[in-house]
């Protein structure tokens, strides 16, 4: 079952040291751009968010800078550090249903521009640590679920981990690689999960990894990159898929032979649901 089944529509049918900010379900196909992955088939990641930040000094300009999740019809998860240098809720907007990173290449009569109402992130995160990084944005206007537009399911409780050597999926628009440009359209690619003992070893040069919030993912020729940052991990779970990472940090060139590393969601089940009913 989903997380508050009776609050949140989650799509349950099977189908198919940097952090990753940019400086400027259902699945129909398969197929932090994440780098060395491929153009993702339109809509078929509904819970995939581009966060959009108010670009000065014209007020009427907001440009990608992060991703998110739909958790609930007026709720997105996404990465504290893509929030946290201005927590004004005024400069930020929600852009849903979308396949393009500029907004004026679309024709999709699904995309959808939302105001941001109101800014949380984790009390405790550290920009020094990354540890943490998680942050909850509510929307004006609730979504109208559709097949292009829907929540993703969470994880049931802290104990409810994934399991190492899993296959799951990093959506975004970020660059395609380390210093180039990002993505024109949605990019998609597997990353295997990897097991705490490993990654840490691996990112030890680069930052520490902390086992309680945070997880690691790819290391085998593709990950996120800047513009990732917030996105989404998702894992196809017992015919549903389940939000298990936010995009959070990587090498400083977007290395694939490293990890990328997420906020765990299931560590922060209980902390989402007393924040969004604060």
């Amino acid at each position: 079952m989903c997380l508050l089944e009776l609050q949140t529509r989650c799509i349950c049918k099977k189908v198919q040291l940097f952090i990753l900010l940019d400086s400027g379900g259902k699945r129909v196909a398969q197929s932090s751009r994440v780098v060395n992955g491929e153009e993702a088939t339109p809509n078929s990641w509904p819970w995939q968010i581009s966060l959009r930040y108010r670009d000065y000094p014209d007020a009427n300009a907001y440009g990608h800078i992060c991703g998110g999740s739909l958790i609930e019809d007026d709720l997105v998860l996404t990465a504290a550090h893509c929030v946290e240098f201005q927590p004004d809720p005024a400069v930020f907007k929600v852009i849903v249903g979308s396949h393009y990173r500029e907004s004026s290449n679309s024709s999709a009569s699904v995309q959808e521009t939302i105001n941001v109402i109101k800014v949380t992130y984790h009390s405790e995160y550290s920009s020094n640590t990354l540890k943490h990084d998680v942050a909850l944005l509510e929307l004006e206007t609730p979504i109208t679920p559709s097949d292009e537009v829907n929540t993703v399911c969470l994880p049931e409780n802290r104990q409810d981990q994934i399991s190492p050597g899993t296959d799951c999926f990093i959506t975004g628009w970020g660059r395609t690689i380390g210093g180039g440009d990002a993505a024109d359209v949605l990019q998609q690619a597997v990353l295997p999960v990897a097991d705490h003992t490993t990654c840490r070893r691996k990112m030890q040069p680069v930052s520490k990894v902390y086992k309680g919030p945070m997880l690691c993912a790819g290391g085998q020729g593709k990950g996120g990159c800047q513009g990732d940052s917030g996105g989404p991990l998702v894992c196809e779970e017992n015919g549903k898929w389940v939000l298990r990472g936010v995009v959070s940090w990587g090498t400083y060139m977007c290395l694939t032979e490293y990890y990328t590393v997420f906020a765990r969601v299931s560590n922060y089940v209980s902390w989402i649901e007393t924040n969004k009913m604060s």
